[in-house]
Parts: structure tokens; sequence; C-alpha cells
């Protein structure tokens, strides 16, 4: 039995070492896998711009079946960032047996300008490490290309003339394309620009060249010049524009880099009445093409507005207020002109006399000085000669006009006389007649007046804004026929209703009345300029009194 047992120990053992042998035959040594194992990593192209990507292509092959192969592994941070694409796998036979080809592929996105060295790359099979270095990639800027073979340096860039516009207003957008030494090619380089689809756009000119030195080196240079006028307020980023470069087989993209911009919003403080939209800087001129000529002729004025900015926003003037005349709406000349707007009015005077067409105004927000200006046109006389048709009316009519100016003055002295007799039976006892049915004399409106003539001059600025209210005190009493005192805002605005002064007129008091209680405090005097127009401010609403209680 123990004989039997040792043969069978034996056996075993025998079994064992011949399992250990097979299993080194059929497991191969590194040395042979590294000789049938091959691994690669390719980029293409290798130059390349900020705005580009290259493409990272790994594989791994042999001529044995590829089995257990791990997924390539590498970091190209912060220099690339890497998205991969696809894997492939490809079937071959070799020598009677089929193989295997991995294949990987990545995009590469760069971060940054300049020469990069890329790191390595490992793969693994079977637990065995193999490495590729995908070598070196050059990534230029966005804006500039370096053409290897002839040294030119190609470049591109855009500005704006303002960052902080206020809308409507004109800004210039400019282009380059600048370059060292012509491309190698027939073709023509494509230029791209923004779309601007928040501006009005204004092509100023054709493409201008020339040269440039910048940063010691000489550039040729091609230009586009655009102007915009911006139609929203807030911040809006103008599109970055693109350049392609036709370079042989491998074409390249040149492109600028966005610009924001602020727009800001027409201030309301200081807006004019009669402001319509125009921005820029404007002038107005009047002319007619008839100086005389008869009643309901008509002649033709022409509103000439010239300066610089956007024409868009100009609108014609309104002409309501031109006494004497018939003025119809406007019609606008095409004179297909940038800098230059014209409007034609029709004009009917409708009485015989000379008549004048008056000062015409246009205003405008002028973005240099930040602030609401108004241009005006010179007044023009004009001479209107009455019909002959006209003129004979008149003298068949002379009897009956003569009758009626003997008529009217009786008719009138016999009215006031009525209403005096009626007012005295209806106010019997009262001596003093009540602000409804006060009439202040003509002497005592002259004499108010004169007084006011003479501050214009002969006044220091603290004596003005003390005698502007005291005469209008003097003023309202003699209406109301109660001795001069000093009257206080709110009895004046009693007076002022019991009279029937129209609101206008009484917001006009208000404000004199303020402004002089302002300036007589103010650490700064009155200027002639301002002088003048208080005292015809005041002379003005006085006038106006004296005809609406006269009437």
């Amino acid at each position: 039995m123990k004989k039997i047992g040792n043969l069978q120990s034996l056996q075993s053992k025998i079994i064992y070492c011949i399992l250990i042998f097979s299993v080194i035959l059929i497991l191969p040594t590194p040395e042979v896998l590294s000789n049938d194992v091959k691994v690669a990593a390719v980029v293409t192209p290798r130059q390349i711009q900020l705005n580009e990507k290259a493409k990272l292509e790994l594989s791994i092959s042999g001529n044995t079946l590829i089995e257990d192969i791990g997924t390539p592994k590498f970091n190209f941070l912060p220099d690339f960032l890497v998205v991969p694409l696809q894997t492939k796998t490809t079937p071959r036979l070799v020598e009677d047996k089929v193989a295997v080809k991995m294949a990987w592929a990545y995009e590469l996105i760069p971060q940054k300008i300049g020469e990069v060295v890329l790191s390595d790359v490992s793969f693994s099979y079977q637990g065995v490490p193999y490495v590729a270095n995908p070598g070196k990639i050059i990534v230029g800027a966005a804006d500039t290309y370096n053409h290897p073979s002839t040294g030119g340096i190609h470049k591109v860039e855009a500005t704006i003339s303002k960052k902080n516009p206020y809308v409507n207003e004109a800004i210039e957008y400019r282009f380059r394309y600048l370059y060292t030494t012509i491309l190698p090619t027939k073709e023509s380089t494509v230029t791209t620009l923004p779309k601007f689809q928040d501006f009005i756009i204004e092509e100023l000119s054709d493409e201008k060249t020339g040269t440039v030195n910048l940063r010691g080196d000489t550039y040729h240079y091609q230009e586009s010049l655009i102007r915009i006028y911006p139609q929203n307020t807030g911040k809006i980023l103008i599109q970055s524009s693109r350049l392609d470069l036709p370079i042989k087989s491998n074409p390249k993209i040149l492109t600028t880099e966005s610009i924001p911009i602020n727009v800001q919003p027409l201030p309301e403080l200081g807006k004019p009445s009669d402001y319509s939209g125009a921005v820029g800087e404007y002038n107005i001129t009047a002319q007619v093409d008839r100086t005389r000529l008869g009643v309901r002729k008509a002649l033709t004025l022409t509103l000439i507005i010239t300066g610089s900015g956007n024409f868009n926003t100009v609108n014609p003037p309104r002409l309501t207020s031109l006494n004497g005349f018939r003025v119809d709406p406007p019609n606008h000349v095409n004179n297909n002109t940038t800098n230059n707007a014209q409007y034609t009015y029709v004009v009917i005077p409708l009485k015989a006399g000379i008549l004048k067409i008056p000062t015409i105004n246009f205003s405008y927000f002028n973005p240099k000085k930040q602030t609401y200006q108004t241009t005006n046109t010179t007044p023009i006389p004009i001479t209107v000669l009455p019909n002959p048709t006209d003129v004979e009316k008149i003298n068949t009519d002379t009897y009956s006009w003569l009758l009626w100016l003997i008529l009217i003055p009786l008719l009138t002295v016999l009215g006031y006389g009525g209403y005096l007799i009626y007012r005295s039976k209806l106010n019997p006892n009262n001596g003093n007649p009540s602000p409804d049915d006060a009439v202040i004399s003509s002497g005592q409106v002259k004499e108010v007046l004169e007084e006011l003539d003479s501050l214009k001059e002969n006044t220091g600025s603290t004596s003005l804004v003390e005698e502007v209210p005291r005469l209008f005190n003097k003023f309202l009493c003699n209406i109301q026929g109660v001795p001069q005192r000093k009257l206080n805002i709110t009895e004046i605005l009693d007076v002022c209703q019991q009279l029937s002064i129209p609101t206008q007129i009484v917001d006009e008091i208000v404000d004199i009345l303020k402004k002089c209680e302002h300036h007589r405090f103010a650490p700064v005097p009155l200027s002639g300029e301002e002088r003048n127009t208080l005292v015809t401010r005041t002379t003005s609403v006085i006038k106006h009194i004296d005809e609406s209680k006269s009437t």
C-alpha cells in the first residue's frame, strides 16, 4: 500500500509540473508583447488658432488577437479641454488569425496661446503599460496668424469710437485686416462683419487701404468703416468680425474680440417742449421763393437743416403760429445727401400789408455737450399786396363803413352809460368797485410799466427782486381799488381767481414771485440778461391782465 501511495504522489507532481509549464508557454513575456503590440498618438493640425480645434487620434494594434484593452489615460489641462468624439474597432486577419485594432478620437479645445508640449498618453493591454507621446502643438491668438513658410503676420482688429453713447448717437465701427506679407494664393480674403441688429447702419465709404507701423513692423491694411446708431438703451454686445484666409489645404479664420457698449437714454432734464428726437449737431436756415405777392397767392418756404448726426431722427418743424398766413403740411425734399434735410411748405398770406415769417426754432440733443440746444432761422419780411377785387369792394362799401364808424362810438357810449346806471342801482352803498368789475386806469398801468422799464438799468440785483413783487402788489391793489399793501401768495391767488385770470398767467405770476424770493438770498447776483428777462416777463403779465380786463 505504501508503494502504491508513492506512485500516486509522483504522478500528481508530474501532472502539476506539466500544467505549470503549459501556462508558462501560453503567457507571452513583456518583450514579446512589446514586439507584437503597437500604440500611436497623432495630433492634427499642429498649428491652430485660439478659436479653432485640433483632433487627437489614439490607436493600439498588434499581430495577435488584442483583448482586454483599457481606455487610454492622459491629462492635457490646463492647456486644452478634451472632448471624446468616437471609438472604433477594426478586425483584421493576420497569419490566419483574427487581430483587432482599437482607435479613439478626441477634440482638443485650446485654452491659451503659445507652444504646448503635450504629455504622454498611456495604454494598457492585459495589464502591461504602453506609452505614446503626441508631440507639441502651436496655438496662436484668435486674431493673429503667422504663416510658417513666408513668416508673414496676419491679424485683424475692430474698434468703436465711443463705448458709452446716447441712444441714436452716431458712433463709428472700424474693422482692419493687417498683414506684413501677401498670402501665397490667388484667392481673396473674405470679411464678415457683425449684423448690428440693434442699430441703424450707414456705410460711409468703400474699403480703404494703406500702411501703418506697429511695434516696429510695417503692416499693410484693408479697412472697413461703418457708422451705426444704437436704437435701444442698456448694454449691447457688438459681435466679432471674421476674416477667412484662403490658405491651401489649411484655411484659417481670424476673429476680432466682441465689443460691449452701454447705451444711455436721453435726459429728461432740460428737454424743450418742441423737441422731436434729433440727436447730433444741427443748424437751420429758411428761404422763400418770393417776398412780394398778392393776398391768397402762394409762396414756397424751404427749411434746410444741416449738420452731423442721425438724420433719421430729424423731423420737420411744426409751423402753427405764423400770424396772417395759412401753412400747408410740409413735403420732404430727397436730395440724396446724408448731412442735409430739406422741407418745403406752401404758405398763403391771408391779408394785405407787411407781414413777417417769424423765427422758426429747431431743437436737438448735442451728445458732445450732453445738453439740449436750439437753432433758429432769421425772420423774413413779406410784402402782401391787396387783390384788385378787394379794392373795388372797399370803394363800394365806403359809405356803409362810414355809417358804422359813426354808430359804433355812439352805441358804445350809450351802452357804457347804461352799465354805470345799472351798477349804481345794484350796489348803491358800495363806493369801491368789486373785483369782477374793477377797471384800472390807463394812467395807472402806464405808471407801473414805466417803473418796471426803469428797473432794467437803474436797479441793483437785490433791489430788483424786491421792486418787482412791490409793483405786482401795487398793480393788483389798484385793480381792486384798495390801498396798496404787501400781498402774500395766497392772497394773490384769491385776487387772480376773482378776476378770472387764466391759469397760465397765474402760474407765471407765482413763478416770477418765487424766483424773486429765491434770488433775494442767492449767493450769486442776477446777470444783466436775467434782470432783463425778469422785467420782460413781469411787463408781459401786467399787460396781459390789463388787456383782458379792458375787453
